[in-house]
């Protein structure tokens, strides 16, 4: 029909836009457990994720409160809002990053509406996330775990093994954090019942994901080990 709009998901940016960002920016790396800013810092840049992940985290103690990926921008809407960071961003692990000076970012935005429309459109589907999470935090601390697992995994973030089984390099401590658990204790038993279980195996800051089939039937609440 004529006039109606593309259903299908606006990219984030496209390769002309791309190549316009590289124009204005440069390059920047970071180590696994390095801030690229912190919670309450003047949002003066932003960054295009290149390689590798990142988790924001807010609120003292930290919190993790989410993760992103290659593709993603974080640090945005400081720059927009001309506000202190909401969050703050450490590297998950070695992560390259596209630094964006914030009134370049601008120019940019201004002089690329589409870019603009599809940055509006993937802050709306970060919010819906965070929605769903409070949503699930009413669901069993089992099901709640087994879910940001696989979320985790299906980014990217998960390593292939040579035996099958998924590696992910997270701590309890971080499950605890993107799961809102104030207890890390309860964490800690579920984990101890899904090794005891073959599901998953732990190791320093890792968890091997050894059966990924059973926790996504966990996660969608046909399974559970409790």
């Amino acid at each position: 029909m004529d006039g109606q709009l593309d259903e299908e998901p606006l990219p984030l940016l496209t390769s002309e836009e791309l190549a316009a960002l590289e124009g204005i920016g440069h390059t920047i790396h970071r180590s696994a457990g390095h801030p690229f800013f912190l919670e309450g810092e003047q949002g003066d840049f932003a960054l295009l994720i290149r390689k590798g992940h990142v988790k924001a985290i807010r609120g003292k103690p930290p919190r993790t409160i989410d993760v992103r990926g290659p593709g993603e921008i974080v640090g945005e809407m400081a720059v927009i809002r001309g506000k202190p960071r909401m969050a703050g961003i450490i590297a998950f692990d070695d992560v390259e990053a596209l630094y964006l000076p914030g009134r370049r970012w601008l120019r940019f935005l201004y002089d690329h509406p589409r870019a603009m429309h599809a940055l509006l459109a993937m802050t709306d589907d970060m919010a819906d996330r965070a929605t769903m999470k409070n949503v699930e935090s009413e669901l069993a601390i089992e099901q709640q775990i087994a879910k940001r697992i696989i979320e985790l995994t299906d980014s990217g973030l998960g390593e292939m093994a040579d035996d099958g089984a998924v590696l992910l390099r997270l701590s309890q401590q971080d499950l605890a954090a993107l799961i809102g658990a104030r207890k890390l204790d309860s964490v800690k038993k579920v984990i101890r019942q899904l090794k005891a279980s073959g599901i998953i195996n732990t190791g320093r800051q890792t968890i091997r994901i050894l059966q990924p089939a059973a926790l996504r039937e966990i996660a969608d609440g046909n399974l559970t080990v409790s």
